[in-house]
């Protein structure tokens, strides 16, 4: 027996690796439970994060599609996309 990969699957293992670090769940516990959309500089602040740094594990999380930057005039606002999250992991959000 056979199985194809369908492209479900890579999505699946592109939000599965993006997950498999602590600072991204860090980042996406900040932006759940803030309630507000802050910008990537707010991300930084608020985290510690030296900008290369941040920006690196922003970059993977948008890959993986969980999280959308929005332009807002000279900025960048980091918006979590909680419809992926109930596609390919239901009530993970909860637990953070």
């Amino acid at each position: 027996m056979t199985f194809k990969q369908s492209k479900a699957d890579e999505n699946r293992v592109k939000v599965l690796k993006a997950l498999a670090d602590v600072k991204r769940i860090d980042i996406l516990r900040f932006i759940y439970h803030s309630k507000n959309h802050y910008t990537c500089g707010g991300v930084q602040e608020a985290l510690s994060l030296n900008k290369s740094n941040q920006s690196y594990h922003l970059k993977i999380l948008q890959e993986a599609n969980l999280i959308e930057l929005q332009r807002q005039g000279q900025s960048k606002v980091v918006i979590i996309k909680e419809e992926t999250f109930e596609e390919f992991i239901p009530g993970f959000l909860a637990t953070l």
